[in-house]
């Protein structure tokens, strides 16, 4: 993180630690149920996620040349390569023959052999050959390569545009958090998968809403985060919008610490250790600081209205562990438990949001991160449902 951006969000953190108060939105928000369950907004919000950028992959993923993984975004099976000379590519994952999908997992090849036909595409999507090629004469197979989608590598992930013929600007989309993304140095970290692509019973908004508050932590994770609620402040944090994002932080010390960094000239503060910061990157990218790495979760709408598809895990600076800590492996398990133990509770929501005899969800002055996360959506798709009281 840029030092001066890190040194004012100390300031708001000793605040907030000397006050034990949260930074408050100015009132409660209602969100009806129709914004969880209707068709027609769930096809606004499939929009954002087929012309934005997502960050399918850690760039970690595919290290070597002729490395790829075939990934499942918004009901699409992407391909993403790296070719002999080191560029990543995204392609829709579709034989230019039938359709079948030639590639599946994960590995390292330097073509690959559609399981229906046996058409052959190489890491930069140009179809090689067919049997009975001589068949064919007169095709031009230059025009029969898999169709390439947009991406870019940028700060440690591969993004892609999945609506092909789309521009694809990363920087413009990330916006004023462009430095400060690139400041968490994820293009020198590795992944390290906790859960591969994994289907939820809910609203892809409902899990967001999960990633973005701390309230939930000592109840839902008490054996493995350890959180007494009654001791732990668990809602003080600061929040602010960034254009589509949002940034959702708290301090990393205790009341007993602010005389002692207070005390410490500001030249000398050490944000990055003092203070945890948590992205929702719109429309579905995650990141969070915990500890020496980084969460790294995908989010995107699944194939109805009440389902998602979740994809999370670990991106470690070192491949061993700083002394006294758990190993990138074990980190990226923890945070599989982490899931198995939300993934019921979410499920649950998800019944109670399309069943529900209410007519919408309370999001608390305090869960000002969630708020801002649906003003942030609801501005995206036109939706003017959002009330407060």
């Amino acid at each position: 993180m840029q030092r001066e951006v890190g040194i004012a969000l100390m300031k708001r953190a000793l605040a907030i630690m000397e006050d034990q108060w949260p930074e408050m939105a100015n009132a409660h928000m209602q969100v009806p149920l129709e914004y969880y369950n209707s068709q027609e907004i769930a096809e606004r919000e499939r929009e954002i996620f087929e012309t934005s950028p997502l960050a399918l992959v850690a760039a970690s993923e595919l290290s070597k040349p002729n490395d790829y993984l075939v990934r499942t975004a918004v009901g699409r099976s992407i391909l993403l390569t790296r070719d002999s000379e080191g560029e990543a590519h995204a392609f829709l994952n579709y034989c230019r023959h039938r359709g079948a999908e030639p590639v599946q997992g994960c590995g390292n090849a330097r073509s690959f052999s559609c399981p229906y036909h046996a058409w052959t595409y190489d890491t930069r999507g140009r179809l090689m050959g067919m049997p009975l090629g001589d068949r064919y004469e007169g095709l031009d197979r230059s025009a029969l390569g898999l169709v390439e989608l947009s991406s870019e590598e940028r700060h440690g992930f591969i993004w892609v545009v999945l609506r092909p013929d789309s521009p694809i600007d990363v920087a413009a989309h990330l916006g004023d958090l462009d430095t400060e993304i690139a400041s968490l140095g994820c293009d020198r970290m590795t992944y390290y998968n906790s859960l591969q692509e994994e289907p939820l019973a809910l609203n892809w908004k409902g899990v967001t809403e999960g990633l973005l508050e701390g309230l939930h932590v000592p109840y839902v994770h008490a054996g493995t985060f350890a959180l007494n609620p009654q001791a732990a402040a668990i809602d003080l944090a600061f929040y602010d919008a960034i254009g589509a994002h949002v940034r959702y932080g708290l301090p990393m010390f205790g009341p007993d610490d602010v005389a002692r960094i207070r005390a410490t000239p500001e030249t000398q503060w050490d944000p990055a250790s003092s203070i945890g910061c948590v992205w929702w990157i719109s429309p579905g990218l995650l990141l969070a600081q915990e500890l020496y790495g980084l969460i790294y979760a995908d989010l995107t709408p699944g194939s109805n209205v009440s389902e998602a598809v979740f994809r999370y895990g670990w991106l470690s600076p070192t491949t061993e562990a700083p002394e006294g800590m758990a190993s990138p492996e074990e980190m990226a398990a923890r945070a599989a438990q982490a899931v198995s133990q939300d993934q019921p509770v979410w499920e649950t929501c998800g019944r109670g949001l399309t069943h529900g005899a209410h007519d919408s969800t309370l999001i608390g002055r305090n869960e000002k991160g969630v708020q801002l996360l649906h003003e942030s959506v609801a501005r995206q798709i036109g939706y003017e449902g959002l009330r407060y009281c």
